[in-house]
């Protein structure tokens, strides 16, 4: 065989630098969890660099489209400060386009998206707006990861629904040995339901950027 090839092909390469047509939300909601299901384990070397340069990120409320935020933020950090329950935080990886700017501790904390959004109104340069109110009542999507679930082993675990911060119910648990169901609808991706997975090592709700 030959060299072994970008798994990623094309579309790997076409976003190798900022302002590309091709959206991070787009391209990790149709691929995300087929990476999860056995191309990581093929090729972990591209897709951790990959990963530090396109990292999933969610955006605190009242961030615009992604192209668009990313051109208003000055990474001042001042909506991070702002967040109240420390649930924000300035993006870190060096190499990556993102650096500096704000994103959910996804995974550690979550979003109560309070009555009078400190973050946003804290944000100096507009990349946070309450002039998209679609993005004040939802941030990102919830998925949920079977294989790590503890209900998929057997236990009876129902901590990602009754910590659920949805006044919708967007969580519900079916039969015994059957991960939780996630109304996207309903769904705020305010990130509570992954923030308090006790699954281990990796907790069994990942967030999507949307």
């Amino acid at each position: 065989m030959g060299s072994r090839q970008n798994p990623l092909g094309y579309l790997g390469r076409s976003m190798g630098r900022p302002g590309n047509k091709i959206g991070r939300a787009d391209f990790f909601k149709s691929y995300l969890f087929e990476l999860l299901d056995g191309v990581s384990s093929a090729f972990p070397d591209e897709l951790s660099e990959f990963a530090n340069k396109f990292p999933e990120l969610i955006r605190p409320p009242g961030a615009g489209k992604e192209q668009e935020f990313l051109e208003l933020c000055r990474r001042c950090g001042a909506c991070v400060k702002a967040c109240p329950f420390y649930a924000l935080r300035p993006v870190s990886q060096s190499n990556s386009f993102d650096l500096g700017t704000p994103a959910l501790r996804a995974g550690e904390a979550y979003c109560r998206f309070c009555k009078d959004f400190p973050c946003v109104k804290a944000c100096p340069s507009g990349a946070l707006s309450l002039a998209h109110p679609e993005r004040l009542k939802k941030i990102a999507s919830a998925r949920v990861i079977a294989a790590n679930c503890l209900r998929s082993h057997g236990e009876q675990c129902e901590t990602c629904r009754e910590k659920c911060d949805s006044t919708a119910a967007a969580i519900t648990c079916p039969t015994q040995g059957k991960p939780p169901l996630i109304d996207a609808v309903r769904c705020s991706g305010c990130g509570a339901c992954s923030a308090f997975c006790p699954a281990y090592p990796e907790n069994a709700i990942k967030l999507l950027s949307i």
